[in-house]
């Protein structure tokens, strides 16, 4: 669909025109190719909700050049956000660091860690939103399609984990998809306040044996320094 309007874009922009896409994890290089010049072609992620998110990422495709990146930056500073600039991969920086805390909370669920105690100790180490809570806001299926994208783009190379058959059965199976349909991993009544899902316990079985709240927010906040590290390592992030 992306592939589709910015070729009908195309048609009818001038030649001097800049073209952005926001995105939080198709790579801007392989969209550009849809566009009739990559160098003027750029990333441009905003982030939920987008009136009170000041942080604006700019991506940087294979060919994106130093005069479109100028036009994004000062269209990031006009409209008053934050720019930050980084380099081209699936995920950016943003999501990919996101996705492990999103991630690793699925991971516990599906280890057999109590929810209560996920959510209370991803709100702990200082996040907006405990991790369950946000995977429902950014909606299950949305994290099933990605995930199969990625599956299908990567091949062979992609590992399939716990996580990736805990939100096929929460969305194909369940019909559970997030807040956007009253049901995810939590209930989300009409009336009255969201509430983890009782079905939970049914979905991964409780573990006999429940880590500390401070394991867990270690993990919580080593996976998401790891993965930065590994933004810097492929030179999405530069210091």
């Amino acid at each position: 669909i992306k592939a589709d309007v910015t070729r009908k874009v195309a048609e009818v922009l001038p030649a001097t025109a800049v073209f952005a896409s926001n995105t939080s994890t198709l790579p801007i290089t392989g969209l550009a190719e849809a566009w009739r010049d990559a160098a003027s072609f750029v990333g441009i992620h905003f982030f939920s909700p987008v009136d009170k998110m000041q942080l604006v990422e700019i991506i940087r495709g294979k060919k994106t050049s130093d005069a479109t990146l100028a036009v994004a930056m000062d269209y990031v500073k006009r409209i008053r956000k934050t720019p930050v600039v980084v380099n081209d991969s699936r995920g950016f920086f943003t999501s990919r660091v996101f996705a492990t805390y999103t991630g690793e909370g699925m991971r516990m669920l599906a280890e057999g860690i109590n929810p209560a105690l996920i959510e209370n100790a991803g709100r702990m180490t200082g996040m907006p939103m405990p991790p369950l809570a946000l995977s429902d806001e950014v909606a299950l299926d949305l994290i099933y399609k990605i995930a199969a994208q990625t599956a299908k783009d990567q091949g062979a190379a992609y590992q399939r984990s716990p996580v990736d058959g805990l939100v096929e059965k929460m969305v194909k199976d369940l019909g559970r998809l997030g807040k956007k349909n009253g049901k995810g991993f939590y209930d989300y009544p009409a009336e009255g306040k969201k509430r983890l899902w009782p079905g939970l316990g049914d979905l991964a079985p409780r573990a006999k044996e429940q880590p500390s709240v401070d394991e867990i927010k270690t993990r919580f906040l080593y996976i998401q320094a790891l993965e930065t590290a590994r933004c810097f390592e492929e030179n999405v992030i530069t210091a």
